[in-house]
């Protein structure tokens, strides 16, 4: 069997202070390693933990450096065991960042639902100056303003230390098995195989953009996030790359200020796009017209947001059936949680709204 491949990310040699002494992180991780691996199902073992002590602490090399992040790649699961300290500067510059601030950058941007972190840093003398202070506090600025699986452990002994610690990774990977399940279960809904996805195949576009927009604002209307504003919701049925299918679109965004009048609504305007196929960033850019836009990649698709004119504009991809967008819709609740974006979303649509406010009272004085 397959196992699930747990990387540990800390510092190696570091000794713990308050706790039982002689005891450091090496002694931490080799526990943690033994007793994931003694974990079994059906039999047989299910976890290989990765902890690359001959290469964290050695030489600082360009070698080292790249063996550390390769493993990291090759790994499912990313624990990071938070002391405080960033590690040794990847490059020769006393200025950059460490070594496990760069596992956890990397591991947070490419595969953030399945990285997770135990802060014990209460448990170390860190330096209070110098250019190690410099790469902790930088570390610790991240860490602090974009993790959000991070659990702080509390322990009066290195004994207690040991047990919460692996009780709490126990509890990280049953959850990154349930994101694991659930990530397959929307691979199965936008199966060809289902009824709905073969019968909405067969559809013509005007026949899908009226099924995907009806979906789409059933499921949206339900979300109190978006209740004080004006939710648009739009359906490209093909992929963004196809023409026919995105000039149907237009630019939506041009003719809010006509809809905020008369509205019971003190908040506006937010656009929905479900897209049948694929988009990408720059399509997505492509829509308002030039590219000095924030567009970030989401578990549905993409998030768009114009600095100046506060426009919004959510992409949901590959909604090949009513199941998936209904999924992408739960993606979004999620996602708005978790990204700690939901209160800057509502404030950037009132300030949109007083935009579109004050270009109608202009035209008024007109």
């Amino acid at each position: 069997m397959n196992t699930i491949k747990v990387f540990l990310s800390s510092r190696v040699n570091s000794s713990f202070s308050n706790l039982d002494s002689g005891k450091s992180l090496k002694d931490l991780r080799k526990f943690l390693q033994v007793e994931l691996e003694k974990e079994l199902f059906l039999q047989e073992q299910i976890f290989d933990v990765l902890i690359n002590e001959g290469t964290f602490d050695s030489t600082l090399s360009k070698d080292a450096f790249e063996n550390c992040m390769e493993t990291l790649r090759s790994s499912h699961v990313i624990i990071i065991l938070y002391n405080g300290e960033a590690g040794w500067p990847i490059a020769d510059l006393d200025s950059s960042n460490g070594i496990c601030h760069e596992e956890y950058l990397a591991a947070l941007q490419e595969f953030s639902d399945m990285t997770f972190g135990l802060n014990i840093s209460q448990f170390f003398k860190l330096p209070t100056k110098g250019p190690a202070y410099e790469r902790n506090r930088s570390f610790a600025d991240d860490m602090a303003n974009d993790f959000k699986h991070f659990e702080t452990i509390d322990a009066r002994d290195f004994e207690e230390l040991k047990e919460k610690c692996l009780i709490q990774i126990k509890r990280y990977l049953l959850k990154a098995l349930e994101k694991s399940f659930e990530t397959q279960k929307r691979v199965v809904a936008g199966s060809s195989s289902i009824p709905e996805t073969l019968d909405w195949s067969k559809l013509s576009y005007p026949e899908r953009i009226i099924e995907m927009k009806e979906t789409l604002q059933t499921s949206l209307d339900r979300n109190p996030v978006f209740s004080d504003s004006i939710c648009n919701y739009y359906a490209v049925p093909d992929s963004m790359s196809v023409a026919d299918a995105r000039n149907q679109l237009g630019r939506p965004f041009l003719y809010e200020q006509k809809e905020i009048i008369g509205s019971n609504k003190s908040s506006g305007v937010i656009h929905f796009i479900a897209v049948y196929g694929r988009v990408t960033s720059s399509q997505a850019k492509g829509l308002v017209g030039y590219p000095d836009l924030a567009v970030i990649k989401t578990p549905f698709g993409f998030y768009l947001w114009e600095k100046n004119l506060h426009i919004q504009i959510f992409f949901l991809q590959s909604c090949v059936n009513s199941s998936v967008i209904r999924l992408r819709i739960g993606e979004i609740a999620i996602w708005l949680n978790s990204s700690r974006e939901k209160l800057n979303i509502q404030k950037r649509a009132e300030k949109r709204y007083s935009i579109l406010k004050a270009i109608n009272e202009a035209k008024i004085t007109e």
